[in-house]
C-alpha cells in the first residue's frame, strides 16, 4: 500500500543535502547514460551491417577473380583470371547447386528511352539472381529460364531508372535501348537497402553474352549453400578455391587471384564482433553503475549516521527493525531510480536526435530496444536496494539507548 507520508519524509531528507544528493545521483545517471548511448551505438552498427546482409542471401558464396600475384607453372604474375560458363557448371555439378547465377555486365552502359539517355549499370544474369541478390520486384517479373533459353531481349530495371527515364511512370511493356540495342521492359524493382542497386538494368545472361561479345565469359558467379551447416560451407569455400586455382593454374598460396566471399562466414564474423562489443559495453556500463552504487552506499551511511538519534527515538516509540530497514532501503532505491531515469532519458534523447542526422549504410536506427530498457530498470532497483541494505541493517538493529547517546 502506498504510504505518502513515508515518501514525503524520504524526499525531505534527500532535499536537506541537495549538493551531496546531486553528486551521488550524477554518478548513477552517468553510468546509465554511458550504458544507453553505447548500447544504442552498438545496435546502430549492428542494424547497419545486418541491413547490408539483407541485400544479399546469407546462405550464398560470391566468387570473383582478380590478377595473379605469384608466378606458377611457367606463367608470369599479374595474369588476369577470366571465369567462364564451365567454371560455374563445374561447381554446380560437384555440389548439386540449384540456385545460382553468373554475371556479366558493364558499369557505364548508355540506356535510352524515347529521347532521354543516361548511363546505368548493365548486368546479364541467370534467373537465380533474383533470390541471391534478394531483389524485390515491384511489378512485373524477373528474368526467367525461357528468357535465357531463347536469348530474349527483355530487361528488368531499378527504381532509379524508373524515376529518371520514365519519370515515375510504369515502364512495363515499354522499350529501352542499351548500347543502342532495343529491349522490352518486363519488370521493375526497388532495393531499399542499397541505392546503387536501383541503378541496374538486368538482362538475360545468354543474351548479354551474345550481343556484347562475351561469348561464354563471366565477370563472377554466385552459388547458394542452401541449408548446409556452417562448418560445411567453410569446407566448400576452401574446396572451390582449390578447384579454381588448379583449373586456372594459380599458385596454391596466391591469395589475390581467386576471391571467394562466403556470406555464412562473413555474417558469423560480424555477429562475433558485435557479441564482443555488447559484452564490452555491458562491462563498462556495469562498472560505472557499481561506482554509482558505492556512492549511494556512502551517502546512505552518512545519512544513517546523521539520523542515529532520530532512529533511536523511533525505536523507543515502538518502530520495528523492518520499518527502519524499509525506510532506508526505499530512500536508496528512490535516489538510484530517479538518477538512473534521468540518465536513461538523456541518453535516449541524444540517440533520437543523432539518428535523425546520420544516414549511412553501416549505421542505422541507433535506438535502445525494449529488452535493454527493462534490464536497466531492474538493475537500477537492485543496485539501489543493495546500496541501501547494509546501512539499513546497521540502523535497524542499533539499540535505542546507544542511539540516543550519539552526539
Amino acid at each position: 500500500m502506498f504510504d505518502s507520508d513515508k515518501w514525503l519524509e524520504i524526499f525531505t531528507t534527500m532535499s536537506k543535502n541537495p549538493l551531496r544528493t546531486a553528486l551521488t545521483g550524477t554518478s548513477v545517471a552517468l553510468g546509465v547514460f554511458i550504458l544507453i548511448v553505447f548500447q544504442g551505438i552498438g545496435f546502430g552498427l549492428q542494424n547497419g551491417v545486418e541491413g547490408e546482409f539483407d541485400d544479399d542471401a546469407i546462405n550464398s558464396m560470391w566468387i570473383r577473380s582478380n590478377r595473379t600475384s605469384m608466378p606458377y607453372a611457367g606463367l608470369q604474375p599479374n595474369r588476369p583470371i577470366q571465369y567462364k560458363d564451365d567454371d560455374l557448371e563445374l561447381i554446380r555439378e560437384k555440389y548439386g547447386v540449384n540456385v545460382y547465377s553468373g554475371r556479366y555486365g558493364r558499369w557505364g552502359a548508355p540506356v535510352s528511352f524515347e529521347n532521354k539517355t543516361q548511363n546505368f549499370a548493365m548486368r546479364g544474369v541467370h534467373s537465380g539472381h533474383l533470390f541471391l541478390e534478394k531483389t524485390d520486384i515491384t511489378e512485373g517479373r524477373f528474368i526467367n529460364e525461357f528468357d535465357l533459353a531463347e536469348e530474349r531481349k527483355v530487361a528488368v530495371v531499378g527504381q532509379t531508372i524508373v524515376e529518371d527515364l520514365f519519370k515515375g511512370e510504369n515502364p512495363n511493356g515499354k522499350f529501352i535501348k542499351v548500347f543502342g540495342i532495343q529491349f522490352k521492359v518486363v519488370g521493375h524493382y526497388n532495393d531499399p537497402a542499397s541505392r546503387w542497386e536501383n541503378r541496374v538494368v538486368y538482362l538475360p545472361l545468354t543474351t548479354t553474352q551474345k550481343l556484347f561479345g562475351a561469348e561464354d565469359e563471366l565477370d563472377m558467379f554466385i552459388v547458394s549453400t542452401g541449408d548446409m551447416p556452417f562448418e560445411e560451407t567453410v569446407e566448400m569455400r576452401e574446396d572451390i578455391e582449390n578447384i579454381l586455382k588448379a583449373k586456372h593454374k594459380v599458385h596454391p598460396e596466391d591469395q589475390k587471384a581467386i576471391r571467394i566471399n562466403n556470406n555464412n562466414e562473413s555474417l558469423k564474423e560480424y555477429l562475433d564482433i558485435f557479441k564482443g562489443i555488447r559484452i564490452f559495453i555491458w562491462v563498462m556500463g556495469g562498472l560505472t553503475l557499481i561506482a554509482g552504487m558505492i556512492g549511494v552506499a556512502n551517502i546512505m551511511s552518512v545519512t544513517v549516521k546523521e539520523r542515529t538519534k532520530e532512529i533511536g527515538i523511533r525505536k523507543a516509540l515502538g518502530a520495528t527493525p523492518g520499518s527502519i530497514l524499509s525506510m532506508i532501503v526505499s530512500e536508496a532505491i528512490m535516489l538510484t531510480l530517479a538518477s538512473g531515469c534521468i540518465g536513461f532519458l538523456v541518453g535516449w534523447g541524444i540517440l533520437r536526435v543523432v539518428s535523425g542526422f546520420i544516414e549511412h549504410d553501416y549505421f542505422q536506427n541507433p535506438q535502445v530496444n525494449l529488452e535493454v530498457s527493462v534490464v536497466v530498470i531492474i538493475l537500477l532497483v537492485i543496485i539501489g536496494a543493495l546500496a541501501g541494505l547494509f546501512p539499513a541493517l546497521n540502523a535497524a538493529y542499533i539499540k535505542p539507548i546507544k542511539a540516543l547517546r550519539e552526539n
